[in-house]
């Protein structure tokens, strides 16, 4: 159950939306194979804004590439 604090619904909100965010962008990284101008397209983002939430949620995009 949620807790009875009313502050703390935004902060749930906050993070299942973060969690979202970063799973829609690791399902793009994935099925581009790291490659940001085509992983930032699938979201309807561009490639800065894509950099960005890749610093912000720390996602390694070296493991994502493909050879």
């Amino acid at each position: 159950m949620l807790n009875d604090n009313p502050g703390s619904e935004g902060n749930i909100l906050e993070r299942c939306l973060s969690d979202c965010e970063k799973t829609v962008l690791l399902h793009a990284l994935r099925r581009t194979g790291g490659d940001l101008g085509k992983a930032a397209r699938m979201p309807g983002t561009t490639k800065r804004m894509l950099a960005g939430k890749i610093r912000k949620y720390g996602i390694d995009c070296g493991q994502l590439k493909t050879p």
